[in-house]
């Protein structure tokens, strides 16, 4: 998530990383940003969500979490609503939005999926990622047959394996579901990684030849190349463009 942004944002473009998966890393925290004020701040009404985002330097801002994983998951349609629409209204303010929603097909990952033109699934080389990765397209599927599904592997141990895990997760919806799945990529596993969540700095920045900082160099040019047309929704992270498409927006 950090690591694309500061890719894309590299590329020229402004980046809002939207942290709405309380049960992972705090986005801040990895950075050492300070954050008084965050999600839950805005669904209380105390500030708006211009007043909560973080200016993280070259581009990229940051909305932080802040809100327990059961207080997140059990968001109701009205707070959602008023979540998403916060968000639009930030829409002149930056080019992408990261929004990191956690795995699941939880209301809370369907309803950003319901603004998305596009569905970027994110998934590793485990079990219960594949899983995760096929029950959500499974969900989208069934209420929107006009998605398109992209798949981008992490944490590969080499551009094989990306291309094998690829080729069983399509075949299985192509067969199942019908439904079909470009391939996005994959970032290879880096041991730099851990490094970087030690020094609170971006991977990309203190390891910029290693290979999973090339892995999002070359997501984000790809991503960067064919244009904010269409937002697009990952299992981990939520991947969105500021041309939203018109839906309603309190499912």
């Amino acid at each position: 998530m950090i690591n694309l942004a500061q890719s894309l944002a590299a590329l020229g473009h402004r980046v809002l990383i939207v942290d709405a998966n309380p049960g992972a890393a705090d986005i801040c925290l990895q950075l050492g940003e300070e954050a008084p004020y965050r999600l839950n701040h805005v669904l209380s009404g105390e500030r708006t969500l211009e007043e909560t985002v973080i200016d993280a330097g070259d581009g990229v801002g940051i909305l932080p979490a802040g809100m327990g994983v059961q207080q997140y998951t059990a968001l109701s349609p009205s707070e959602r609503s008023s979540l998403l629409q916060g968000m639009l209204r930030l829409e002149d303010d930056f080019d992408f939005f990261l929004i990191d929603t956690g795995a699941g097909i939880s209301a809370n990952v369907t309803s950003f999926a319901s603004v998305a033109r596009e569905i970027m699934l994110v998934v590793t080389p485990e079990p219960t990622s594949i899983m995760d990765a096929y029950a959500l397209v499974k969900t989208l599927s069934g209420r929107d047959g006009g998605l398109r599904f992209r798949l981008l592997v992490n944490m590969c141990r080499d551009e094989q394996e990306g291309a094998s895990l690829y080729a069983k997760l399509s075949g299985i919806t192509g067969r199942f579901l019908e439904i079909s799945m470009d391939y996005f990529g994959c970032i290879l596993h880096d041991e730099t990684l851990a490094a970087s969540v030690k020094r609170r700095e971006a991977h990309c920045r203190l390891y910029p030849e290693s290979k999973a900082a090339l892995g999002y160099r070359a997501l984000a040019q790809r991503i960067s190349a064919e244009g904010p047309a269409g937002a697009a929704l990952a299992v981990d992270p939520v991947i969105a463009s500021k041309q939203w498409r018109n839906h309603e927006l309190s499912t």
